[in-house]
């Protein structure tokens, strides 16, 4: 975001056709930065902001990967799939994991950059507001009271569940006018998690629930 400001910075000091194109909307926003890189950066330092990039992209990636693949196998394959297998078996089974994730994430890219958005930042927000939405609930859950087990938390997740479905709806006028969200998506995340704090802990009241150690364990 800083390096996005500051082009946004140098290009209304020294506009091109291109840079104001971009900056207006007529072509992508994320183009900017490799189109300084190629115009306005001297030779051989081109190549290492490129190297940089690059390496701080797969930073990020294979972290994700990794842990993907990990939860994949610890989680569900390994505890409710296929048990009592050789580690050799699973490390197999968690490179299969790992290499379907890497391709639906590379599918997912050209679909990203083939959608009509604002940005890419903007669209991953709402993404992550979306996806995320009821995940620091439960973990305030958790760590704040002394309500709630399993049950308690489902009733929460499919609180929060029909919630985020209900804005996805509502933001592509796929509901009636007197349901419409009277909020942007951005907030779908913050929203979802006091729906799922409230829900999860108002239900685990209702049906005297003292945290378990079961529901310890799913935290």
């Amino acid at each position: 975001m800083f390096i996005g400001t500051s082009l946004y910075v140098f290009f209304q000091a020294f506009p091109t056709t291109e840079a104001t194109e971009m900056l207006n909307g007529v072509q992508k926003a994320e183009q900017i930065f490799p189109y300084f890189i190629l115009n306005f950066l001297p030779p051989g330092f081109t190549g290492l902001v490129i190297a940089a990039a690059l390496a701080a992209a797969m930073s990020s990636l294979d972290s994700s990967i990794n842990a993907i693949s990990t939860v994949g196998v610890v989680d569900i394959y390994r505890r409710h799939l296929n048990k009592d297998q050789s580690d050799k078996h699973y490390l197999r089974v968690a490179w299969m994991i790992a290499g379907g994730t890497a391709v639906f994430m590379m599918v997912g890219a050209l679909i990203l950059n083939a959608t009509e958005s604002k940005t890419l930042q903007d669209t991953a927000t709402i993404l992550a507001s979306i996806t995320g939405g009821g995940l620091l609930g439960l973990y305030l859950l958790g760590f704040f009271t002394k309500y709630g087990n399993a049950k308690s938390v489902w009733i929460g997740l499919i609180a929060t569940s029909l919630f985020t479905t209900w804005t996805i709806l509502s933001s592509r006028g796929l509901v009636p006018d007197w349901l419409h969200i009277p909020f942007d998506l951005y907030y779908t995340g913050l929203i979802g998690n006091i729906i799922m704090f409230a829900i999860a802990i108002i239900a685990a009241i209702l049906l005297m629930e003292k945290k378990t150690e079961n529901f310890d364990n799913m935290i």
